[in-house]
């Protein structure tokens, strides 16, 4: 460790503004400086340490980062695998309505995107029925796996 010190003003420091990333993102930073025997400090969510470790802690950032957009990468990938697709633009609200009270009465967890139904793999049998109750017209089956 140096004997750099972040309250003295004339110590050269470089500031990092990390308020973009999370408690525990910056907590795994932390971390990191600490294995690597890098002196840092906090001023809220803005990382100080000394300018000769600059470089150092460049490096370390980017790692982490990579690591980040790895693990959402897999998190959108996987969220992707696990949902079926139902275009129902043509439908009316009415019947949108409809579908969001049957599907709350079966218990099965769904979502929107504009009038794009998503709901899990392997209860499609169950909401094509809820379709096939209420209306049949205009009802696309989205495939992205073709």
């Amino acid at each position: 460790m140096s004997d750099w010190n972040p309250k003295d003003p004339e110590a050269l420091t470089t500031r990092y503004d990390l308020s973009d990333w999370s408690v525990d993102d910056r907590a795994d930073v932390a971390a990191a400086l600490a294995d690597a025997e890098i002196a840092h400090s906090w001023d809220g969510p803005e990382l100080l340490v000394a300018q000769d470790t600059e470089h150092d802690v460049d490096a370390i950032l980017d790692e982490i980062e990579d690591e980040l957009d790895n693990r959402e990468d897999d998190d959108d990938e996987s969220e992707e695998d696990n949902i079926t697709e139902y275009e129902l633009d043509e439908w009316s609200e009415g019947e949108r309505k409809q579908l969001c009270e049957m599907l709350d009465n079966l218990d099965i967890g769904y979502r929107w995107e504009g009038t794009m139904l998503l709901v899990p793999i392997g209860v499609e049998a169950i909401v094509d029925s809820c379709l096939d109750s209420i209306d049949s017209r205009g009802v696309t089956f989205v495939d992205d796996n073709n």
